[in-house]
C-alpha cells in the first residue's frame, strides 16, 4: 500500500439519483398533463363563447339576372341572421339582402343579387363593395371586411390605362388604344372649357359591336330599341358602355363625366340641351352627323324651343335635331359670349339654381331669352310666346329628368327632324335610394322625412362599420389570461419540486484533516450513513504523513478529541461490491503514483 491514504467510498450519490429519477419524473408528468388538460378545457370554454364567423365565400355570376353570393358558417349552430350589405360603387347607397340558412354537417348562406330584374339594374362593369353580417343567437354581431366584386358580362375583357382613363376591350388591342388617345384627348380639351380636372378613375367598356353586348342595356322601350343604334351610354358617374369602338362616341361619353363634375350639384341635373350640347360639341366634327337636320329646321322654322329641350323624349325620330341643336346652342353660346362665360354657367348649376336663374345670373336672360336670340343669330323671327306650349316638361325649372342620369349618344336608323330624349336606361337601385327589400315597391316620390331617414340610416351603418372582424357575444371572461396563468402556475410548480428532489444536499459531518496544512477539497467529500464507518480521504500532490510518523498536535484543554476513523480491514474493502464504493478521483490517483 503506498503512502497516501485511500478515502474508502459509500454507496454512490450517482447511484441514488438513478434510482430516485423515476419517482421524480412521475409528479412532474402528472402536473404537467393536468396543466396542459386545464389549458384545453378553458380554451374549448372560450371557444364555445365565441359565435359564428364567415370561412369562406363563393360569388357566382348568372349573367344577366343576378349575382350569388354563398359562404360557409363556422360555429353555425350559434348563428341566428345572416345579412349581405353591398354598395354599387361609386354613388350608390348601401343595401341589404336577407340571406338564407341552410343547416346540416356545415352551415352554409346563401344571398342574391338581382342585376337586372324587378325595377332593379346593374350595369356591366359595375364595381360592388360587399360584406357580410352574422347576429349570434346570444345577439352578438360579427360583420367581415369589405369586399369588392367587377360585375362583367361573359367576355375576356382586358384593360388598357393611361392617365385616369381606363380601356376595356375583348378583341382588338389596337382599336382600344387608338380610343384611349382619343378619350384622353377630348377630356384634356373639355376639361380647359369647363375649368375642372378628372380626378376619378374612369372605365370604358367598349364592345366589338351592338350584337355583342346583347342583354348589357336596360331597355325600356322596344319600340326605341329597334329604331335607334345606341352608340354608347354612361351608366354610371365613373363607367361608360360603348356598343361602336367609334372615337367620337367615346369623346362624347367621356365629355358626360366631366359635365356631371362641373355642374351636378344638390338641387337637381344640368338641362339636358346644355349637358348633351357639350358632348356633342367635343366630338369636333359633330356638324357630319347631325348639322344636316339643324339646317332643314332652319329652313322650314321647325327649331326645338330651348324650354322644350329640358329634357328628352322617347320619340326615335326626334334624335339628330335634339343633339345637333343642343350642340349648336353650346356654340352660339361660346362665339357670342366665350368660354369662360360658359364655365361659369356650369359653377352656377352646380351651386344649386334653376335654369332661368343661372341663365340671368351669367347671360342677364332666361331661356325665352336665349330662344330670341339664338334665332335671330339663324336670321329667324323671335318666337311668339304660348306657340310651342305642347313641348314636353316645358316649364321645368330645375332641369331634373325622371328615370336618372344616364346619358347616351344615338345614331338613328331612320332620318330625323326632331330630338330624342336619352335612351338611358334605368338608374342603378342604389342611385335611385331604393333598397333591395323594396325592389317591388313602384316607384312613388318619397317625403322628405322618409329620404332623411334613409340618409340618416346608411350615415348609421356607415359609422358603425367596422375595418375587420370582430366579435362581442356572451361575457367578457378573460379565459385566455386565467388558461395562461394556471399553465405557468404549475410549470413553475413542477420545476422547484423537482429541483427540491433531485438538487439539493444535506449538510456533510466534518472530515478529518491529514495533517496541519491542507484538507481534502469539498468535492472529494462524501457523505455516509450513521450505520456506516466514516470514511478518511486525505490525498495531496505530496507523500503523506501517517498518523503514527507525526501525531496529531496537543488539544486545548477541555477541548474534545478529534474523531479519527480507523483504516478499515483488507477484508472488508475486498467485500464491497465495484458498485457500491467510490474511491474518490484524488484516491485514484495516489494508488496509481504507489503502483
Amino acid at each position: 500500500m503506498g503512502e497516501g491514504i485511500e478515502a474508502v467510498g459509500v454507496r454512490s450519490p450517482t447511484n441514488r439519483r438513478r434510482a430516485l429519477l423515476p419517482l421524480a419524473l412521475f409528479p412532474l408528468a402528472i402536473i404537467v398533463l393536468a396543466a396542459l388538460a386545464l389549458s384545453a378545457l378553458l380554451m374549448t370554454a372560450a371557444s364555445a363563447q365565441q359565435g359564428p364567423s364567415i370561412v369562406e365565400t363563393q360569388i357566382v355570376n348568372e349573367w344577366p339576372r343576378e349575382l350569388d353570393f354563398s359562404a360557409l358558417v363556422d360555429n353555425g349552430d350559434a348563428l341566428s341572421e345572416a345579412i349581405l350589405f353591398y354598395t354599387v360603387l361609386p354613388e350608390g347607397a348601401l343595401t341589404r339582402r336577407p340571406a338564407e340558412i341552410a343547416r346540416g354537417d356545415v352551415t352554409r348562406v346563401t344571398a342574391s343579387v338581382p342585376t337586372n330584374r324587378d325595377r332593379i339594374w346593374i350595369p356591366a362593369g359595375a364595381e360592388i363593395e360587399w360584406y357580410w353580417e352574422l347576429t349570434a343567437v346570444d345577439g352578438g354581431v360579427e360583420e367581415t371586411d369589405l369586399q369588392l366584386y367587377r360585375y362583367e358580362d361573359p367576355h375576356d375583357w382586358r384593360e388598357v390605362r393611361e392617365g385616369n382613363l381606363s380601356v376595356f376591350y375583348y378583341q382588338d388591342e389596337s382599336t382600344a388604344l387608338q380610343l384611349l388617345g382619343a378619350g384622353n384627348e377630348a377630356m384634356a380639351r373639355i376639361s380647359e372649357l369647363l375649368q375642372v380636372e378628372l380626378d376619378i378613375p374612369v372605365r370604358v367598356y367598349v364592345w366589338s359591336n351592338p350584337g355583342d353586348a346583347r342583354g348589357v342595356e336596360n331597355v325600356q322601350s322596344e319600340t326605341f330599341d329597334e329604331q335607334v343604334l345606341t352608340g354608347g351610354t354612361r351608366v354610371l358617374a365613373d363607367l361608360l358602355h360603348v356598343f361602336a369602338p367609334t372615337r367620337w362616341i367615346v369623346q362624347h361619353e367621356l365629355t358626360h363625366v366631366l359635365t356631371k363634375i362641373a355642374g351636378e350639384g344638390g338641387l337637381g341635373s344640368i338641362p339636358a340641351w346644355l349637358n348633351e350640347g357639350v358632348a356633342t360639341y367635343a366630338e369636333g366634327d359633330w356638324r357630319s352627323r347631325r348639322g344636316r337636320p339643324v339646317d332643314f329646321a332652319v329652313e322650314n322654322d321647325l327649331l326645338l324651343s330651348v324650354r322644350s329641350m329640358g329634357s328628352t323624349s322617347n320619340e326615335p325620330g326626334e334624335v339628330d335635331l335634339f343633339y345637333g341643336q343642343s350642340a349648336d346652342l353650346v356654340t352660339f353660346l361660346i362665339d357670342q359670349f366665350g368660354e369662360e362665360q360658359l364655365a361659369e354657367l356650369f359653377a352656377v348649376f352646380k351651386r344649386g339654381s334653376t335654369v332661368d336663374n343661372a341663365l340671368q345670373s351669367v347671360y342677364g336672360f332666361d331661356r325665352d331669352g336665349l330662344d330670341d336670340r339664338y334665332r335671330q343669330s339663324l336670321g329667324l323671327e323671335a318666337r311668339v310666346r304660348g306657340e310651342d306650349r305642347s313641348t314636353r316638361i316645358e316649364d321645368d325649372e330645375s332641369g331634373v329628368r325622371p328615370g336618372g342620369d344616364t346619358e347616351t349618344a344615338e345614331e338613328p336608323a331612320t332620318p330625323a327632324t326632331a330630338p330624342a330624349e336619352d335612351e338611358a336606361a334605368a338608374p342603378v337601385e342604389d342611385e335611385a335610394g331604393t333598397p333591395a327589400e323594396e325592389e317591388t315597391a313602384t316607384a312613388a316620390a318619397r317625403s322628405d322625412e322618409q329620404i332623411e331617414a334613409r340618409r340618416a340610416e346608411i350615415e348609421r351603418r356607415r359609422a358603425s362599420r367596422r375595418a375587420a372582424p370582430s366579435f362581442g357575444g356572451g361575457a367578457d371572461f378573460p379565459w385566455d389570461e386565467v388558461a395562461t396563468g394556471l399553465g405557468g402556475g404549475m410549470l413553475l410548480l413542477s420545476v422547484a419540486l423537482f429541483w427540491l428532489m433531485l438538487g439539493g444536499r444535506p449538510a456533510q459531518p466534518a472530515a478529518v484533516e491529514a495533517g496541519p496544512e491542507e484538507a481534502a477539497p469539498p468535492r472529494d467529500r462524501e457523505w455516509a450513513p450513521p450505520d456506516s464507518p466514516p470514511a478518511v480521504e486525505l490525498s495531496t500532490s505530496e507523500p503523506a504523513v501517517t498518523p503514527a510518523a507525526t501525531p496529531p498536535p496537543p488539544a486545548a484543554p477541555g477541548a474534545a478529541e478529534p474523531h479519527v476513523a480507523a483504516e478499515p480491514p483488507a477484508s472488508e474493502e475486498a467485500g464491497d461490491s465495484e458498485g457500491d464504493t467510490w474511491a474518490g478521483w484524488r484516491g485514484r490517483e495516489s494508488d496509481e503514483a504507489d503502483r
